[in-house]
């Protein structure tokens, strides 16, 4: 499995749900994110990573529990960089 950094898109909301100007809003901009982990899948569509995975190294113990999963739509990811590779699980 390997690890990675997925540097992405997110929505920016652009008020604590009050009111704004309309300059402000015309001014806004989507937040730049940056989020690591083990990545899970990977299609056409999206990709999906998780922050937590089971360690266990006794074999019987071994689960495919996993945490802190994020799934990604291609359009809102800018790169995915690897950062570490060959982790057998």
């Amino acid at each position: 499995m390997k690890l990675v950094k997925v540097t992405w898109y997110d929505t920016n909301e652009t008020s604590n749900s009050g009111w704004v100007s309309l300059e402000e809003v015309k001014n806004n901009k989507p937040c730049k994110v940056a989020s690591v982990g083990w990545l899970v899948s990977e299609t056409e569509e999206h990709i999906t990573i998780a922050g937590d995975i089971d360690a266990n190294e006794i074999e019987s113990e071994k689960d495919d529990l996993l945490g802190r999963t994020q799934c990604f739509p291609r359009g809102c990811i800018i790169k995915v960089q690897s950062l570490y590779e060959g982790l057998d699980i």
